[in-house]
């Protein structure tokens, strides 16, 4: 009986580091989502496949969201021209607000402001807090997440390479 036990036990610590290790060293698959845009476009994750995709989920309430927005704008127009495709997901309440912010600040690439939209998105991704990042990679699958300044910036470089 002991033994049974003993090679149960091995065998459970065997599955979680097998999962484990398969976890860190392989992309995660996107989940695909389709919304509208801030000038009524549609926008679907999927379409994008081939390029290398950073979404951004984030709200004008947010402190640390606001610093994020220059670093933001310089990484879109470095890449806006290869490859690259920048979504930002607002989880504002205030969606006139929202749309203010964005065209104060010059944020020029996509936006999905709508909160029932966001908060769909948000959920998909397992958004905890924000701001929250994704680097997408061509392929469709999360090559990093939660990454800021340059290592953002860095990710995306080594990957339109």
């Amino acid at each position: 009986m002991k033994c049974i036990k003993n090679r149960s036990w091995i065998i459970f610590v065997l599955l979680i580091l097998i999962s484990y290790f398969q976890a860190k060293g392989t992309a995660e698959q996107t989940p695909d989502f389709k919304a509208k845009d801030i000038s009524g476009l549609d926008v679907t994750l999927s379409e994008l496949k081939g390029k290398v995709v950073l979404l951004d989920f984030w709200a004008t309430w947010c402190p640390p969201c606001r610093v994020e927005v220059p670093n933001l704008r310089e990484i879109y127009r470095k890449f806006k021209d290869e490859d690259f495709a920048l979504i930002s997901v607002s989880l504002d309440r205030d969606l006139q607000a929202a749309r203010k912010f964005v065209k104060d600040k010059e944020m020029d690439w996509v936006h999905i402001i709508d909160w029932k939209a966001g908060r769909e998105i948000a959920t998909l991704y397992q958004v905890e807090y924000i701001p929250s990042t994704f680097v997408i990679g061509r392929k469709g699958k999360i090559e990093a997440r939660q990454l800021r300044g340059d290592e953002l910036k860095n990710k995306i470089a080594a990957l339109l390479k």
